[in-house]
């Protein structure tokens, strides 16, 4: 959505994930921790990624910022050829761009969501039954 600043989303939000019981983790930077949003005095915003937690794939990204729509084709690209999240963390990414702050976003410390609600139902009746 090209609002000022701009919208990007691409895949599932948390919401989504939440509502399909998949574990995932949440990474989550602010765009002053973006190098060139800092250059260009344009701050405001963020970015934040889901990543599957059993196969590292990106499964949703969103950014609020400048040009975070030029960031989420980079993002599309490595969710279309089915790559890991690290793949956009450990590349080397031409500096000083947005792109680069998938740099940062990926190597925060993620936070993980819905874990027990992924277990098999056979784990979670064994828990019941020794209890």
């Amino acid at each position: 959505m090209f609002t000022d600043p701009e919208l990007a989303h691409i895949g599932l939000s948390e919401k989504e994930a939440k509502e399909r019981r998949t574990a995932y983790r949440l990474f989550k930077i602010p765009m002053a921790a973006v190098m060139r949003a800092t250059t260009l005095s344009e701050t405001r915003g963020f970015l934040k990624a889901l990543v599957e937690v059993n196969t590292d794939r990106i499964l949703g990204f969103t950014g609020f910022g400048v040009d975070t729509g030029e960031i989420l084709s980079s993002v599309q690209i490595a969710m279309l050829a089915g790559l890991p999240y690290t793949a956009l963390r450990d590349g080397i990414l031409t500096h000083p761009t947005l792109v680069e702050g998938l740099i940062p976003l990926f190597s925060s410390a993620p936070s993980t969501h819905n874990v027990a609600e992924t277990k098999p139902a056979s784990t979670a009746r064994q828990q019941t039954t020794a209890a």
